[in-house]
């Protein structure tokens, strides 16, 4: 009887183990991808325009495009490593008054931080070229918020105007 009641306790742990699923530790064997997506996340919002500007012809300008590389990133990762601990409510709030060129370098430092936290990850069998997937999103994404930072200023709308040679 003695017997039971000292392995009562390491028996209801190991149960406990037992019971728990095993996505519940997903996170844990990659903190790489976790931090990583938890940036994208961040830098998606610091994306978000907050007078939500839309081009009149419904052309895809540089910002748009890097926020779907960047969503398209964070749910390669999120299957790749399953569903985390990350809930849309636990990004930080972007404070509606901030530049627009700071907002982009900022977002693009997270885009830096994600794409060295995925650097530390290894890719294994579990993964199946996760990194590699990610790392092509995160490419496209950094190519196009550059393209977005160095044209600031530019008027998305004049692009149609036509030029001499044609």
């Amino acid at each position: 009887m003695f017997r039971t009641l000292r392995l009562g306790p390491l028996g209801a742990i190991f149960c406990a183990l037992l019971v728990l699923p095993a996505g519940a530790f997903a996170s844990h064997s990659h903190p790489g991808y976790v931090r990583a997506a938890d940036d994208l996340r961040l830098a998606r919002a610091l994306l978000q325009r907050p007078d939500a500007v839309q081009s009149a012809n419904g052309s895809q300008d540089e910002v748009s495009l890097t926020v779907g590389h960047l969503d398209s990133a964070v749910k390669e990762i999120e299957e790749g490593i399953g569903a985390n601990r990350a809930k849309p409510h636990d990004i930080p709030r972007v404070d509606p008054h901030m530049p627009w060129a700071e907002r982009l370098n900022q977002s693009l430092r997270l885009l830096e931080r994600a794409e060295w936290d995925c650097s530390k990850e290894k890719d294994d069998a579990a993964n199946a070229g996760l990194k590699g997937r990610v790392f092509d999103l995160l490419d496209q994404a950094h190519t196009r918020l550059s393209v977005a930072i160095q044209t600031v200023n530019f008027d998305y709308s004049a692009r149609n105007i036509p030029t001499r040679n044609d």
